[in-house]
């Protein structure tokens, strides 16, 4: 694949920042069948944040034209969602910045879960 799940990422970050400047109102608004639901394009987002962070670590230390090939993530295929569900998925929210809020608040309330399992994991009850 030649596109950059980075790339797709910072797209969908700043395709919701700039819907935000958007009219509410999307309470009433059915999601089509064909787009992915809330729940599973919350899961995609996280999904990206996580490989996008693991990438970024490097915990390989790798130079950077070879970190491709050993941080193989790959959240579209993970989720079985094809490149042009998610496309059109972030252009139906971006529509709906009410929704696609919402969403982005369940994906930042997720990692966040993910932190506070992480950090609570590493605390050491005998130094307490």
């Amino acid at each position: 694949m030649n596109f950059s799940y980075n790339k797709l990422f910072v797209f969908a970050l700043v395709a919701l920042l700039i819907s935000a400047c958007g009219s509410g109102g999307d309470d009433d608004i059915k999601i089509p069948n064909t787009i992915l639901s809330e729940e599973k394009f919350t899961k995609l987002l996280v999904d990206f944040s996580l490989a996008e962070s693991a990438g970024n670590l490097n915990v390989k230390n790798l130079p950077a034209e070879k970190m491709d090939s050993a941080y193989a993530f790959d959240p579209l295929e993970e989720n079985n969602v094809t490149k042009s569900q998610y496309d059109s998925a972030v252009s139906f929210y971006s529509k709906h910045p009410a929704i696609y809020k919402k969403i982005y608040e369940n994906v930042l309330a997720t990692l966040s879960k993910m932190q506070l399992r992480n950090d609570s994991a590493k605390v050491d009850p005998v130094s307490k």
